[in-house]
């Protein structure tokens, strides 16, 4: 752009507070931050945040799809999932890939390299998109006991995976993978794919806390929708759930759409994790931003209806989440601030994708901004 672009008189989210100020923003970037301005008046092209809260855009670490298309099943399409997401506050998401075959695997891996290769991500219609920051392979690499909506002949054991895990690895393309600690071979696993910047994560597992801590020695550093598809708690096992919730320092998802994770359970894990490692995703099906009806995601033929998105068989398939209800939900579930509720879908999860760029308002920063109005967001 030939000059700034400003943004008067919002609360702007600034170090995990909600400050009164000025942005400017020169082409991608803000180029300034003006903190407790003047109340000049608006200059030509000004825009006028009064009232609203300027937040980092929202960064969702697991969306399967979006607006009917399926991302495993329809690589080809990832901008069309992006092109869904802005409305809903995201501005950056991983194009998340469920449990399936390797030739299906390697074809996302194709057209997420070729999306990398493009120099603008712009959606076949031209629609503002969110960017793909890089893949999510939830699967195979999971426990057959603990598979929720994922097609029981595809999970492998990682330990038979080995060649295909060094092609994650060196494809640049690869940010998160979600495997069960407990699989054979899944700590050589974790180390590969942490060595070369991939975040590793836990999911559909049975694992115990000895596992688990395993696997944090290895790297491991997140763990996938804390309570879904995993072995349940209890005082004498306290299995993934104890484990996590113990951890002084891992980072969960959490899909806070009350029908995923009970309030009070979400409650729980808030206490336990905060803003800072809650990362609040939308685990979004085709489903997401589409009017009720029948989709498909990976293997399964999938329904939304006014219960949540769920296989024909009546297991839980991923959601019609939007990550901006999500941060609403959050605050209504337990009572924390704006701010911190932010927190979980901003700094967060940028942190750990190691995106100093994103999740945070400052100089320098990409100016990806989602404008929200306070009152709704409070009584929603």
């Amino acid at each position: 752009s030939t000059s700034p672009h400003r943004y008067r008189g919002g609360q702007v989210l600034l170090d995990g507070a909600l400050v009164r100020a000025d942005l400017a923003v020169d082409g991608d970037l803000v180029v300034e931050v003006a903190v407790d301005p003047p109340n000049d008046a608006l200059a030509d092209g000004d825009v006028d945040c009064d009232g609203l809260v300027i937040a980092p855009g929202f960064i969702d670490l697991q969306c399967n799809g979006a607006g009917g298309t399926d991302i495993t099943t329809e690589p080809d399409r990832i901008l069309d999932v992006g092109a869904e997401l802005p409305r809903f506050g995201v501005t950056s998401f991983l194009p998340t890939v469920v449990t399936t075959r390797a030739t299906t695997r390697a074809a996302v891996i194709d057209a997420m390299s070729e999306l990398r290769r493009q120099p603008t991500a712009t959606s076949t219609d031209g629609r503002l998109v969110a960017t793909p920051l890089g893949l999510h392979f939830e699967g195979p690499m999971i426990s057959r006991r603990h598979l929720g909506a994922h097609v029981p002949r595809f999970a492998a054991d990682p330990s038979a995976m080995l060649d295909e895990i060094a092609t994650w690895a060196s494809s640049g393309v690869v940010s998160l993978v979600t495997l069960a600690p407990e699989l054979d071979g899944a700590l050589d696993a974790v180390k590969t794919l942490v060595a070369a910047g991939v975040v590793v994560s836990a999911g559909h597992t049975a694992m115990s806390p000895a596992d688990f801590g395993a696997a944090r020695s290895a790297g491991l550093s997140y763990v996938t929708h804390l309570y879904n598809a995993m072995a349940p708690f209890g005082h004498r096992s306290p299995g993934p759930i104890g484990a996590v919730l113990a951890d002084p320092s891992v980072t969960a998802g959490v899909i806070c759409d009350g029908i995923h994770v009970d309030p009070t359970a979400v409650e729980m894990a808030w206490r336990s994790l905060g803003p800072h490692r809650m990362s609040l995703v939308s685990d979004a099906s085709p489903a997401l931003g589409a009017p009720y009806g029948r989709f498909r995601i990976g293997g399964f033929e999938i329904v939304q209806d006014e219960t949540g998105v769920r296989t024909v068989d009546g297991v839980l398939a991923g959601s019609a989440l939007e990550l901006d209800r999500a941060v609403r939900n959050l605050m209504a579930y337990t009572d924390c601030s704006l701010s911190d509720a932010l927190a979980t879908v901003t700094s967060t999860p940028a942190d750990l994708l190691g995106l100093p760029d994103r999740g945070r308002i400052r100089v320098g920063a990409r100016a990806d901004l989602t404008i929200v109005d306070p009152i709704a967001v409070e009584m929603a």
